[in-house]
């Protein structure tokens, strides 16, 4: 254990914190994305003192040269900002900024995605979680980082984080996703990913296998040739961005122009994306939740089913229940429920629209940011 951590963490805990700062960060510091991104720059807009946080000298470099509040981590300045600042924002946990200087800091965590699959203490396969040294750190946490909250989108899923992330009933702020105001607010344009002319954009985005451990073969889920061969028969770019956890997995695609892996590319959003993309295809990840925003069809690519459930996560729902959209369990039942939902989709629309009401308060299904600013100023 790592003492000297704790002794500036209830450093930090006595000392005083400037509610006009605002700290943001995504993705263990390495990427700037997700929801804290999006309430990052509306903030900016607002003219609140916010600044981004991070571990990545990309990032930092990107942000400085677009003029944007941006420290690394670990820098005198960033350390300054992380022992009074009165704002935590981020999407997975403190390490999205820093740990070790947020005692008594507002901490606001955005999450990154509605959970289909069981999450932090609800997850039995994170061997981490409930171990003597977790609970001990926990316990040394416990006061430093007693303002700690989480936002939901729904009641349903506000008692979901009731236990996922041990937290009490007004720890959890039920008020959307930030990131989906991009759908609404006009800020999204029309954007190609391809050289080549497309009429539609389908687009895979898969959840993680093993937190990345297990990688996602594309030769292997698919038959190339005869996808390549559909994509050019109806006019398709087929696009494949696989979850963070897998961004070092780099596929060689150049026989198929029509089939391209933007995975290993840091520029490509996942909200304009899905924005610009005609037909989601996804498995088991959340994507497909801020996707039935849009109204837009949906296919289940879920060809290893019962291996996922067995090996990898569980989940807090009948899966059969909460995906609205045809299920193709091999590749072969994937290209005719491709042309299905190319043809229309009016099929699953009642079953999408209750969907949407499961994981989306009505008054969150639109812009949030407004409420959401207000909200974390109240805490």
């Amino acid at each position: 254990m790592n003492i000297k951590k704790y002794v500036n963490l209830y450093k930090s805990f006595l000392g005083q914190r400037d509610k006009n700062i605002w700290l943001f960060g995504s993705w263990f510091g390495e990427k700037i994305a997700d929801n804290p991104k999006y309430l990052y720059l509306y903030c900016l807009n607002c003219g609140i003192n916010a600044v981004w946080i991070t571990k990545n000298t990309n990032v930092y470099n990107f942000l400085k040269s677009n003029n944007y509040p941006v420290e690394m981590a670990d820098s005198e300045k960033g350390i300054a900002l992380c022992k009074t600042a009165k704002y935590y924002i981020t999407c997975t946990s403190l390490n999205d900024i820093c740990d070790e200087y947020s005692g008594g800091a507002v901490l606001v965590n955005l999450w990154h995605g509605i959970p289909l699959k069981k999450i932090v203490y609800d997850d039995k396969y994170d061997s981490w979680r409930n171990t003597k040294k977790e609970k001990l750190q926990r316990m040394i946490r416990k006061l430093p980082d007693s303002k700690s909250y989480v936002c939901s989108t729904s009641e349903t899923i506000s008692n979901i984080y009731l236990s996922a992330f041990k937290l009490s009933k007004s720890h959890v702020i039920q008020i959307g996703q930030v990131r989906n105001d991009c759908f609404f607010d006009g800020s999204m344009k029309h954007r190609t990913y391809a050289n080549i002319p497309y009429k539609h954009l389908i687009s895979y985005l898969p959840t993680h296998r093993n937190e990345g451990k297990t990688k996602i073969e594309d030769h292997v889920i698919f038959d190339l040739a005869k996808l390549e061969g559909f994509c050019k028969k109806n006019d398709c770019l087929f696009l494949i961005k696989k979850h963070f956890y897998h961004n070092k997995e780099n596929s060689d695609l150049s026989a198929y122009p029509h089939i391209i892996d933007l995975t290993t590319r840091n520029d490509i959003d996942t909200q304009e994306l899905m924005y610009n993309t005609d037909v989601l295809i996804t498995d088991y990840s959340s994507c497909y939740i801020d996707y039935l925003l849009l109204d837009r069809p949906i296919v289940f690519y879920c060809f290893d089913y019962e291996h996922y459930l067995k090996a990898d996560r569980e989940m807090y729902f009948n899966y059969d229940d909460v995906t609205p959209g045809a299920h193709a369990r091999n590749f072969d039942e994937l290209l005719p429920a491709l042309q299905h939902a190319l043809d229309g989709n009016e099929r699953y629309k009642d079953r999408q629209e209750q969907v949407k009401n499961l994981f989306y308060s009505k008054e969150n299904q639109g812009i949030v940011a407004p409420r959401l600013v207000e909200a974390i100023k109240k805490l």
